[in-house]
């Protein structure tokens, strides 16, 4: 299995029961599980990818528990833009009622990148249109965003209309 190394953090906020904050701390991760969290000369010093966190606070993921990541292809639709709610539905359904699944692969992984670079690992999507044959499948974040291609493919029925 994998293992990556965070090493010499300036700080690892815990999150645990007693909030610690670890100072030149290092953080030691086996496949998908973090393994040790301590003072850096007490961890593995090597491992297969390792990060220098010199000067860095290191924090556990954010959670988004609420995404429409299909949205993230219409979000600059300039007749929609400043529009309230209902309007705004009304404008963006015939325009999303044209996806493919193609374009919600992409908007997917548009999506999945921009919420990485903020620091969310973890985010539930709220597709609740199935157009053109457009199917969910799940998917982790971090396993999702190399792999796509191979979580999102046409379903096997007809388009909906």
């Amino acid at each position: 299995m994998a293992t990556l190394l965070l090493r010499d953090a300036q700080c690892v906020a815990t999150m645990d029961g007693e909030r610690r904050e670890l100072r030149g701390a290092s953080i030691f991760i086996r496949g998908h599980r973090v393994e040790a969290i301590g003072p850096a000369a007490e961890l593995p010093q090597a491992a297969d990818a390792v990060i220098d966190a010199r000067g860095h606070l290191v924090v556990p993921g954010l959670v988004n528990t609420h995404h429409h990541m299909y949205q993230s292809l219409t979000r600059a639709v300039p007749g929609v833009q400043d529009a309230e709610l209902f309007a705004w539905l009304q404008g963006l359904y015939p325009v999303w009622a044209g996806l493919t699944p193609e374009m919600v692969r992409v908007s997917t992984q548009v999506a999945m990148a921009e919420l990485l670079l903020s620091g969310c690992t973890t985010s539930s999507d709220h597709l609740y249109i199935y157009p053109n044959g457009v199917r969910l499948v799940q998917c982790s974040m971090l396993g999702g965003i190399n792999k796509s291609d191979a979580f999102w493919r046409r379903a096997r029925r007809k388009p909906q209309r």
